[in-house]
């Protein structure tokens, strides 16, 4: 697939790994629709966009809040409406609570899955109908990790992922010969204020790292989609993790126990 002139939609736009696929994607001719909830952020980065790119055209930016599905539709009506349709949607706006499952409250739980599945949801089936009326889309789902094995102290946004990582392989065949891709991209830690600002519950300390920065991340992801993959870890422990967990799960259980005692807070 080549990004030249095609029209991108990415949501989380405002920082961290959607707004360097933003960069990623305008040094490759898209088109740009930035969507976030952060209107000031969203705004600054459409600017920073814009001016790195000035023989491209003005990213739009419009300001929305995933969880809310008439205001995804509007969205994605502005997106027909300005640029004419949308050819790839990248589903990257996500949220996390950080800390032991068993102090993790259920509306904590249901916060992250309203963003990190629910959200993407939403989005996905707002694009659906414009992408079958043009004949052709590409759907990518911004996923990680922690949805090929539950990661310790991440047990809500593991659980998001995975059934994010499950939608898109349904949908998948589902829509076969459409002419409409769904992709998962599953990403490692990264560099994001997701840490900053997700809500911790105690009971765990965060890893030391190290964390890839956003912007490789980001240019992992457009090089896999640009060759047409489909399910894809974008790091060698990522890879190794999807292997191993299927060939010798036992490995994969005693890594995650001893990564959890490692985490644990002293106060434990």
């Amino acid at each position: 697939m080549n990004f030249a002139g095609r029209r991108v939609l990415i949501t989380g736009a405002s920082s961290g790994i959607g707004r360097a696929l933003a960069d990623a994607v305008a040094n490759r001719g898209g088109v740009l629709c930035l969507a976030a909830r952060d209107s000031f952020r969203l705004l600054r980065a459409a600017e920073e966009v814009a001016a790195r790119h000035p023989d491209q055209p003005r990213p739009l930016a419009w300001p929305c809040d995933v969880t809310d599905r008439p205001a995804v539709g509007r969205l994605v009506a502005e997106c027909r409406d300005h640029l004419g349709g949308v050819d790839v949607l990248f589903n990257n706006a996500g949220n996390c609570v950080y800390g032991p499952l068993e102090r993790t409250g259920a509306d904590d739980i249901s916060a992250v899955l309203a963003v990190n599945f629910l959200g993407a949801v939403n989005c996905v089936l707002e694009v659906l109908p414009v992408m079958r009326q043009q004949g052709a889309g590409h759907i990518v789902n911004i996923g990680s990790v922690a949805a090929l094995h539950g990661v310790p102290y991440l047990a809500a946004y593991s659980a998001s992922k995975a059934a994010l990582a499950a939608m898109a392989q349904s949908l998948r065949a589902e829509i076969h010969g459409s002419g409409i891709t769904v992709a998962t991209a599953y990403v490692d830690y990264t560099a994001t204020n997701i840490f900053t600002a997700e809500k911790k519950v105690g009971g765990a300390v965060r890893p030391h790292g190290p964390y890839a920065p956003a912007a490789k991340v980001a240019a992992a992801v457009i090089r896999a989609v640009e060759r047409g993959k489909q399910d894809f870890a974008i790091t060698t422990r990522g890879r190794a993790l999807g292997l191993v967990r299927v060939l010798t799960p036992g490995i994969v259980e005693r890594y995650m126990n001893r990564l959890a005692d490692e985490l644990r807070a002293e106060e434990e």
